[in-house]
């Protein structure tokens, strides 16, 4: 059974591994119950695993001027992979790979408390809630992509289908149950869910790599051109709080550090 089955097909087929009847209309009394054992699996085989098929695109505008910014109601803002700044040309957009992590000496550069903000946005962060914040603050409309995990789709209703394989959420759900009632049964569906769930994981080894936040996977940091590119040089002098009208041409970070 793959992905995309149906709360109640998934429960047809628990009923049958279980030895219980598959007709709906009987043990209606046991439906939540099984229900809510499907959710479960599959909520937590989906926090075990970065599961490929999962993996989207969002992209967000950026406003002149805008600090602060909701993600997308379908991105996991804890599961992120990669995060790239496109400035106000739509038209012929140039994504830049930002880095996670502001600083306060990052304000000392750009303060965006005083309302100081620059054309190239260079970083981004968790913010409180579903909310994230950029730095510097955009001095024109642009837009970010995040590469990130989908969230689950609601698994309630009996035509709401599954994200995740679903003979590996029937595998499993089977075998607690049978546990719960010390049947014989369960350490070969337990056996079973696992097996399966190694197969499906060793299809996808050679996937990219996760990195929290964003980010090279090789650990490198990208040193953005507002630092100095020299050890010793001097520290920067504080930028103005207004800006040229015409952005300067984008010089790409130089030095991995």
């Amino acid at each position: 059974m793959p992905a995309g089955q149906t709360l109640d097909q998934l429960v047809t087929a628990l009923r049958a591994e279980i030895g219980d009847s598959t007709n709906l209309s009987m043990g209606a009394q046991a439906l939540p119950g099984l229900q809510q054992t499907l959710r479960r699996v599959q909520e937590t085989y989906y926090a075990d695993f970065n599961w490929p098929h999962l993996r989207v695109f969002r992209e967000q505008a950026m406003q002149a001027g805008e600090r602060y910014y909701t993600f997308h109601n379908d991105v996991d803002f804890e599961r992120i992979y990669g995060v790239w700044a496109r400035d106000s040309d739509a038209t012929n957009p140039h994504w830049r790979p930002i880095d996670y992590g502001i600083t306060p000496e990052d304000y000392n550069l750009f303060n965006s408390d005083a309302g100081v903000t620059d054309y190239y946005i260079r970083k981004w962060n968790h913010y409180e809630g579903n909310q994230f914040e950029v730095w510097p603050v955009p001095v024109a409309a642009g837009a970010i992509r995040f590469r990130a995990m989908k969230t689950l789709a609601p698994l309630v209703a009996g035509t709401d289908k599954c994200d995740l394989d679903g003979t590996l959420l029937v595998l499993m759900a089977a075998a607690e149950m049978l546990a719960r009632g010390k049947t014989q049964d369960a350490p070969i569906k337990l056996q079973m869910a696992t097996s399966h769930y190694n197969r499906l994981k060793g299809r996808f080894q050679k996937s990219e790599t996760f990195v929290m936040g964003g980010g090279s996977p090789t650990g490198h940091r990208l040193r953005s051109s507002v630092y100095a590119m020299t050890s010793g040089a001097p520290a920067p002098s504080a930028p103005p709080a207004t800006v040229n009208p015409t952005p300067p041409p984008y010089t790409p970070p130089s030095v991995w550090v």
